[in-house]
């Protein structure tokens, strides 16, 4: 890790201290119970990814954020404990990018590259299939000459046209290694402008059905073209999707000051006209509220006349701190007193179930699905759901649901087909529930009830004609493409009867490459 950068903060929890609990839980949970010793970890430490031997108080300095790990020791955690390659060092990179103070300009390599890096570049802009250890590689590679010249002219562009294909379809680990490689390409001194053009084009164009999280990644450059295209979707969406990831953007790119003043007047303006309501619109209303804080001169345009203070005495019932408090005990009784303090996994559930902003909840999530907790995470929050009343408070369903979404498996994929097509369950909470549908076991024998939940719901815009079933359509589709339902899809593309951009999303997925759908699943 880069030493030299400051250790950031969200709810009191900085980069560091999250990074630090992730190694410690997962030795401390470790199946190997020898290894659960701190001793014997450090005695067999040296070997693999690392070259040098360490000692206890070392191991210890790392896993209470007293001092960084190195990179190369992140990933002998994964060799020691037997975990997939990238589980932990993925997620600390997504975790030390993401709460950085700054900008995270490039990383330190996790270790030498199996491959040359032009046989990785001959792979990647070829019909050959790219693991997301591939990627990581060779975009390891590339940052490490970041004056390296491309031949022939476009070489940065199908790279960076190919990694993002295959970022908005793959999931889980694959996932976060082409979004983490985006990142740092995002960067990059000679190819960063070209992958923020084409970000910018595919969000816009062939790829705006899955366009908030393209437009979201630019949130880490500080190429002044990324502000503008953040603030065209801002003010002219090419879509509902696109614009959604350009409020989600701003977020960083406040707190960074990477907006001039004529931006910046021209953000307000924008966030100010925003739309806050409808399946995209629960962004906004956190972006104005930090937007302000941030710039008080603007807080009167944004948020006009201050609401009332709360009557004294009077006490608002919080159910998302109640459901906070159950999740925690549960993942608390996994192994009692071996983990020791639980103020960090309270903190983690307390983001990723009751932040107002998305990505925090997201990044929690993440963080929590990279441990032992993540079966017992997963059980608490289906047991959660199926709470009295739970499903129809849709801010707490929601963020339930959206971190079932990453840490659920083939258990719980009952339970959001049953809250996906229900009657009584709110259309918010049912689109919650489709949106994990192209996430949890999105194997292909599911598809018999994605057709079923298709008819349901196309039946229901029908007669309502409402944006949250229209979104959810949408979302089914994904999942049809997740499930390789390539039969549905041709059905829903060549049906006049369908939404346009139904339409649309089936005719995107059966377009892309099939080489590109194979390396996204690894």
């Amino acid at each position: 890790m880069n030493a030299r950068a400051a250790d950031g903060a969200g709810a009191g929890l900085g980069r560091r201290a999250r990074v630090a609990w992730l190694l410690r839980v997962n030795r401390l949970l470790a199946e190997e119970k020898p290894l659960r010793s701190l001793p014997a970890f450090a005695a067999a430490f040296h070997g693999g990814s690392y070259d040098r031997e360490v000692s206890v108080s070392t191991v210890s300095r790392w896993e209470t954020a007293r001092t960084p790990v190195p990179w190369q020791a992140v990933r002998r955690y994964e060799e020691l404990l037997g975990l997939p390659r990238n589980r932990l060092t993925a997620t600390a990179r997504t975790v030390w990018r993401y709460w950085a103070p700054g900008p995270v300009l490039d990383v330190d390599p996790v270790a030498p590259a199996g491959r040359d890096l032009e046989d990785l570049l001959e792979q990647a802009v070829s019909g050959d299939v790219m693991t997301g250890d591939h990627w990581d590689q060779l975009v390891d590679g590339l940052c490490a000459r970041p004056d390296v010249v491309l031949m022939p002219s476009g070489t940065w562009a199908r790279l960076a046209e190919r990694l993002v294909e295959e970022m908005v379809i793959a999931d889980d680990l694959p996932w976060m290694l082409r979004f983490e490689s985006l990142n740092r390409l995002l960067n990059h001194r000679r190819g960063g402008r070209t992958v923020v053009a084409v970000c910018g084009a595919m969000a816009a164009g062939r790829a705006r059905l899955t366009a908030t999280e393209i437009v979201c990644a630019l949130d880490n450059s500080a190429h002044p073209d990324a502000a503008d295209r953040v603030l065209r979707e801002l003010a002219r969406p090419s879509g509902p999707l696109a614009h959604r990831g350009a409020v989600m953007a701003c977020f960083r790119k406040v707190n960074y000051r990477q907006f001039d003043e004529p931006q910046l007047t021209r953000l307000v303006r924008a966030v100010r006209d925003c739309a806050d309501d409808g399946p995209f619109g629960d962004q906004v209303a956190p972006l104005r509220t930090h937007l302000s804080a941030a710039h008080p001169e603007h807080a009167r345009a944004l948020l006009g006349r201050r609401p009332p203070a709360p009557l004294p005495g009077r006490r608002v019932s919080d159910p998302a701190a109640a459901a906070v408090r159950r999740v925690t005990a549960r993942l608390g009784a996994l192994e009692p007193g071996r983990v020791g303090d639980s103020a960090v996994p309270t903190a983690l559930v307390g983001e990723a179930l009751a932040s107002p902003l998305f990505d925090v909840r997201l990044y929690a999530a993440f963080l929590l699905a990279a441990t032992p907790y993540r079966p017992v995470l997963a059980d608490a929050l289906a047991a959660e759901l199926v709470r009295p009343l739970a499903t129809r408070q849709e801010d707490l369903a929601v963020p339930l649901l959206d971190a079932l979404r990453v840490v659920g498996d083939h258990r719980h994929r009952g339970l959001l087909q049953w809250l996906a097509v229900t009657p009584g369950v709110p259309r918010t909470t049912a689109y919650a529930a489709v949106r994990g549908l192209g996430h949890v076991a999105a194997d292909r024998s599911t598809g018999d009830f994605l057709r079923s939940a298709l008819t349901h719901h196309h039946t229901a815009w029908r007669a309502g004609q409402d944006p949250v079933t229209a979104a959810t359509l949408e979302s089914l589709v994904y999942a049809l493409g997740m499930a390789a339902r390539d039969d549905v899809l041709t059905a829903i593309r060549t049906n006049p009867d369908f939404l346009p951009t139904t339409r649309a999303a089936a005719s995107w997925w059966l377009n892309i490459p099939a080489h590109h759908r194979t390396s996204a699943l690894l």
